[in-house]
């Protein structure tokens, strides 16, 4: 393996401090850790005994096989956990292997090794690291945009993963890779959600009589023996709530839904010895920052002009254009994204006016209502809303209309849970949105569809049966009204931590269940944003940023303004 000297010494450096950081929070912090891993050993011993399922319902794992094995291992007793801070995969020592060339031009590909090892330079024997790795250009990385592409992350099971990208742009590109989460924290990750509701997060609903009760997609053995259910079936909706103190029966329903968080107990990620900032939690692995040089040719040129014209199915596969560069929707190139399945050449300020005469449905949570905002601002739309003066409940349903081209563009939230506030007029579920769409045979109607956010601490079975629902909904609208277009817009890259979110592998998680449920289903299409927020990730902020979501919707129109004429 080459790697300049530069490099070199940048290594020795973070290793230096990295180990004066451990000494500093072993010495001052055990307390700590010790606390944390008593409970995660409390919990493992419990299930050993009880035989419960820990790490609650198995069906998500399907989608995750490299953390089914270890959960399985771990279930069977096969596989210790949790594991000494030590002995779990350190980024000091997990570093990587390049087979370098001596001469790389566009349209090559970079392929490295990374080899995981814990604490004390043992390798792992076993996967399920969660890991960041992009591709950036050099030239770009002073301007508040950088240029760059996504890389794939294969996860051989064995403690070693390969890590690639096709080589696009030319000049000088650095490899960066992250390890977020060692596999002891993502199962961490997978027990903390294995339940109704994240550490310290609750739902209050007020009945019709004002009395104010614990509600949730389920409820504990300890709450009371009666309880009032609220669940639709039919519309993947499963909702408890405590039994009124105040009355002899369940009411119909609920005038108003919040959330409270206990601080003390909110399960952040950084609080416990699993997730260190600057330890073991989104830390550069051992040569990361790895540079390439590479040879201009004419392979981006001729591969654009053969890029075919953008269709609704084609952002469904995680494959472009030629399978041969990987598993790569796109890139940002001279600023712009680039997708490698078709040619996107519409953008929303030149060419929107494919959606004259339209109706425009944005469905799911605030990213969704981004989108809006942008189309809102674009089109000129006149906004109407029945909550107008209810700022706190910024999923209020909004109909936009632009009378000068017959443009409508409606935002709908969707069902609980949902962490804001507001009445059931407020967080409509997607089955009703979709089933109350008027039927037509013409081209008029688009639908784009996310959800994900607030599903990610609670376990996954309640996010697939609303999956579930709403695909069957939707092949139903579909089978009725055969113009309707309907794309599901995949899931955001955050970077920063919220108590809604607290680390980007539960939305991880879930993008890959709802692209999975929605690849069988003809017609439906899917707009790749996640490997968009891996290049340009918002550090700050868990919505992306403005330049990111106009670049969402010049991807959407050039899926939905080809095929509408």
């Amino acid at each position: 393996m080459f790697i300049r000297k530069k490099t070199c010494f940048k290594v020795f450096v973070i290793t230096v401090i990295f180990l004066a950081a451990l000494a500093f929070y072993l010495l001052h912090s055990n307390h700590k850790p010790l606390l944390y891993e008593e409970y995660l050993t409390s919990l493992s011993q419990s299930y050993l005994k009880s035989h419960r399922d820990l790490f609650g319902t198995r069906e998500w794992r399907l989608y995750f096989p490299e953390v089914g094995l270890i959960l399985e291992s771990i279930e069977s007793g096969e596989l210790k956990w949790p594991l000494p801070l030590m002995n779990t995969t350190s980024a000091y020592y997990t570093h990587l292997v390049v087979n370098e060339k001596q001469n790389y031009v566009v349209g090559d590909k970079l392929v490295v090794t990374v080899i995981a090892k814990d604490g004390y330079g043992k390798r792992k024997t076993y996967g399920g690291d969660y890991f960041f790795a992009r591709l950036t250009h050099v030239e770009s990385s002073n301007k508040p945009h950088q240029d760059g592409i996504a890389c794939d992350i294969d996860d051989h099971g064995d403690g070693t993963y390969t890590v690639s990208a096709p080589l696009l742009i030319p000049g000088g590109s650095s490899l960066f890779i992250d390890l977020v989460h060692p596999s002891e924290a993502v199962i961490a990750l997978v027990l903390e959600a294995s339940g109704t509701s994240g550490s310290g997060i609750y739902f209050v609903s007020t009945y019709p009589s004002l009395e104010e009760v614990v509600c949730n997609v389920s409820l504990s053995q300890s709450s009371p023996i009666k309880v009032c259910n609220f669940s639709q079936p039919t519309k993947g909706f499963s909702w408890f709530c405590d039994y009124p103190k105040k009355s002899s029966h369940c009411p119909q329903v609920l005038n108003y839904t919040k959330v409270s968080y206990k601080e003390s107990d909110v399960f952040l990620v950084g609080k416990q010895s699993y997730f260190r900032q600057h330890l073991n939690w989104k830390v550069p692995i051992q040569g990361s920052g790895f540079s390439v040089d590479v040879l201009d040719s004419n392979f981006m040129n001729d591969y654009v002009k053969s890029l075919p014209e953008c269709s609704v199915s084609v952002g469904m596969s995680e494959l472009p254009y030629d399978p041969n560069l990987g598993r790569h929707s796109g890139l940002y190139l001279n600023n712009k994204w680039q997708s490698l399945q078709c040619n996107n050449k519409i953008t929303m300020y030149k060419q929107w006016t494919c959606l004259r005469n339209k109706a425009l449905y944005l469905i799911g949570d605030s990213t969704m209502r981004q989108w809006y905002e942008e189309f809102e601002t674009i089109l000129n739309l006149n906004t109407s809303t029945k909550l107008l003066n209810h700022p706190e409940i910024w999923q209020k349903s909004r109909n936009g209309t632009n009378a000068d081209h017959n443009i409508t563009v409606y935002y709908r939230s969707h069902g609980l849970p949902l962490h804001n506030p507001g009445p059931a007029e407020s967080h409509p579920f997607i089955v009703d949105t979709l089933n109350n769409i008027p039927a037509t045979s013409e081209s008029s109607t688009i639908i784009v569809i996310n959800f994900a956010l607030h599903f990610c601490l609670i376990d996954p079975k309640f996010y697939l049966y609303r999956v579930q629902a709403v695909k069957k909904s939707a092949i139903s609208l579909m089978k009725r009204s055969p113009g309707v277009k309907v794309l599901i817009r995949g899931c955001i890259r955050h970077r920063n931590t919220r108590k809604v979110v607290p680390t980007e592998w539960y939305s991880f998680r879930l993008c890959k269940i709802l692209r999975a449920e929605f690849a069988e289903v003809s017609g439906v299409g899917f707009i790749d944003t996640w490997q968009m927020t891996t290049v340009r990730t918002n550090h700050t902020n868990i919505h992306p940023d403005g330049q990111i979501v106009a670049d969402h919707i010049n991807l959407f129109l050039s899926y939905v303004c080809s095929i509408i004429k």
